[in-house]
């Protein structure tokens, strides 16, 4: 039970960590995109702004020198649109050119479905991103396409 508890408590401070930083950055709607069937969430923060708790259970460096890159694919539909699997893949391109592939997880917390990539970044660095979702299911690909500023 007592597991049971701290699993429910950590999906809820990720979701809302998720959500606060997609506040910060300004309306939901920059950071979401919507297709016929499908919406997709996606955001990029600093770590240290994670509790401890939460970076030990995924595995993430807590920092201010890391930056977690955050996608959610939600399927539209009657009611709540619900998480859905799908294929994540991405690349991020600095202001000097430099390219790196970015290297998804999924994670599932209930009926939600993460896929999240970590990073190194510097102070005031402009990183540009650009991430393929292909939902499962779906004939569908999606590109999504930012910037943010660490």
């Amino acid at each position: 039970m007592k597991n049971l508890k701290n699993t429910l408590i950590l999906s809820l401070a990720f979701f809302f960590l998720t959500i606060g930083a997609v506040s910060q950055a300004g309306s939901l709607n920059k950071t979401s995109k919507e297709y016929a069937d499908h919406i997709v969430y996606y955001n990029a923060f600093p770590t240290d702004s994670l509790p401890p708790q939460m970076t030990k259970q995924y595995g993430l460096k807590r920092s201010k020198n890391y930056a977690m890159i955050n996608i959610s694919v939600m399927e539209k539909g009657a009611g709540v649109p619900t998480g859905v699997k799908s294929q994540v893949t991405g690349q991020l391109k600095n202001l000097m050119g430099q390219t790196r592939a970015l290297e998804f997880r999924e994670i599932k917390e209930g009926q939600a479905v993460y896929y999240i990539a970590q990073i190194g970044v510097q102070s005031k660095e402009v990183v540009n991103f650009s991430i393929d979702i292909k939902p499962e299911g779906s004939k569908e690909k999606y590109e999504i396409k930012f910037s943010k500023k660490f």
